[in-house]
């Protein structure tokens, strides 16, 4: 996403404002955006009569004449983030400041990319009349999706995971029918975003989150900026080569270190004390009983992911992993991980448990939105000062 460069003053001071997560004055305006008083007054009245500014008091409790506080009006929109996903619809609605209003989740009900942006749509349109969500425009929809987003913004390829198995526009039948702008990224690009904005990597600018759930994947920010590559692809780490293998993960299999490929080889394995574990939690639960085919399948989870990291830190070199998703967050495959990439990268990077959690990617798709809205708001006013 272009992110536009604050040129003319009403454009500085409406930046600052997007920045606050408390009413300002316009004595503070003026020294933080170092423009004059008379100019700070120009500005803010043409923000106030255009509705994208409001007085919300005064502050008091200070020596001298009481001095009225502004902030971002309700009316300058609103912003959904949507998580799609295999297993859960997540959708938020937030101000253009990101501050949230509303959040639900279901079950994902249907498969294929057809069938779930329909589901998607009945969500966020059921939240969008929620009696918390005021009724203002809708600004901008962040989208997170499972899956390889092209140079276009709207066509996703290798989404297996909620069985899309061929390239297909999320974009634009959301944008037809929420009749908003519309913004996609990958889930854990995302998971990245809403962990530097919300999470534990708020003070890093060189790390990766590894999602490792039904299938695998990486967000990695490096020097600060998240990391696409020439096909929006980089952190697509269910790619990497498959042990003593030189063949390509193709767009029907699960990915290798995924919690759904795991569940498949406890089920083919033999020595069980019972049935075969059903779920990954059960299966971690089984190891930690030292239950043999658990213990074997837990420990080399634990070197696949290990491997992944190594292989991260060898191109980017990263300060910290954070791992999170369904199977990443298990405290066994954290501190186990840490120890065996510390085996095979040559400086290991310290590994922690997500921040956010489950909810990753959807604060990151939060973020995504009002990032979009408030550059096409700054650029809105741009000739306002010509």
């Amino acid at each position: 996403m272009n992110v536009v460069t604050p040129r003319s003053s009403v454009q500085r001071v409406l930046a600052f404002l997007f920045d606050q997560s408390a009413p300002v004055t316009r004595p503070f305006i003026a020294t933080a955006c170092a423009l004059s008083r008379p100019t700070i007054f120009t500005a803010m009245e043409r923000l106030e009569r255009s509705g994208l500014v409001t007085e919300v008091g005064r502050r008091s409790g200070e020596p001298g004449r009481s001095a009225t506080l502004y902030e971002i009006a309700p009316a300058a929109g609103i912003v959904v983030g949507l998580d799609i996903g295999g297993s859960n619809l997540r959708v938020s609605v937030a101000d253009i400041r990101g501050t949230l209003l509303a959040e639900r989740r279901e079950p994902t009900r249907q498969r294929g990319g057809q069938a779930i942006v329909e589901e998607a749509i009945q969500l966020v349109r059921a939240i969008l009349t929620s009696p918390e969500v005021p009724r203002v425009p809708l600004a901008a929809v962040g989208v997170s999706v499972p899956g390889v987003v092209a140079a276009d913004g709207s066509t996703v390829s290798y989404a297996s995971n909620i069985d899309q198995f061929t390239p297909f526009d999320f974009r634009s039948p959301l944008a037809t029918a929420l009749k908003a702008r519309v913004i996609l990224d990958n889930n854990v690009n995302l998971a990245a975003a809403g962990e530097r904005w919300r999470g534990v990597a708020q003070e890093l600018t060189n790390f990766a989150v590894i999602a490792v759930g039904a299938g695998i994947g990486a967000g990695i920010v490096h020097e600060g900026r998240l990391l696409r590559g020439a096909h929006g692809a980089a952190g697509e780490v269910a790619f990497l080569p498959p042990n003593s293998s030189h063949r390509r993960v193709d767009a029907f299999t699960h990915d290798e270190a995924g919690g759904l490929s795991l569940l498949q080889e406890a089920q083919a394995r033999s020595g069980w004390a019972s049935a075969p574990p059903v779920t990954v939690e059960e299966l971690f639960l089984r190891a930690a009983e030292f239950e043999e085919p658990a213990a074997t399948l837990v420990e080399q989870e634990c070197l696949r992911i290990a491997s992944v990291i190594a292989a991260i830190c060898a191109v980017v070199d990263p300060e910290t992993i954070i791992l999170t998703g369904g199977v990443g967050v298990n405290d066994r495959l954290i501190t186990r991980a840490e120890q065996l990439a510390s085996e095979m990268a040559a400086f290991p990077p310290s590994v922690i448990r997500s921040g956010l959690g489950e909810r990753a990617s959807l604060i990151g798709a939060i973020h995504l939105a009002a990032q979009g809205a408030q550059a096409n708001l700054i650029q809105t006013v741009a000739d306002w000062d010509k």
